[in-house]
């Protein structure tokens, strides 16, 4: 009834570049120690927005961190199990994806949530 609301609130919202790092697999490095590797970065847009203090503390997150959200049509996943979350690029800084709500398969849309972990100068 109402389509792809991502899609059309897209129009009107001013859309981000994010840098997107899907996550590839976990490997012993040569050390033995388990080591995430992602895939190259895909340059992908969205909206992306500030959490409120008071989403924050109702979704039981760390007041004291820096949250944003990402409106998107890709599929950026969250925590799983066995697996590690894939983790985004913007401004320099680094955030891992830490949930999301999946629209994905029904409307070709996500909203994750992010979480800053500091800098990124891997590139």
């Amino acid at each position: 009834m109402f389509g792809n609301l991502n899609r059309i609130a897209s129009r009107y919202i001013p859309q981000q570049k994010v840098l997107w790092f899907r996550f590839k697999e976990r490997a012993p490095d040569e050390r033995g120690n388990d080591q995430n590797y992602y895939y190259d970065p895909i340059e992908v847009r969205g909206s992306w927005q500030a959490v409120d203090t008071q989403d924050v503390q109702s979704m039981g997150l760390d007041t004291s961190q820096v949250y944003r959200r990402l409106y998107t049509s890709h599929d950026i996943k969250a925590v799983q199990r066995g697996t590690s979350p894939d983790f985004l690029v913007f401004n320099g800084r680094k955030y891992d994806v830490v949930g999301d709500a999946d629209w994905y398969e029904q409307d070709g849309w996500k909203s994750v949530i992010c979480i800053e972990a500091g800098t990124y100068d891997g590139l």
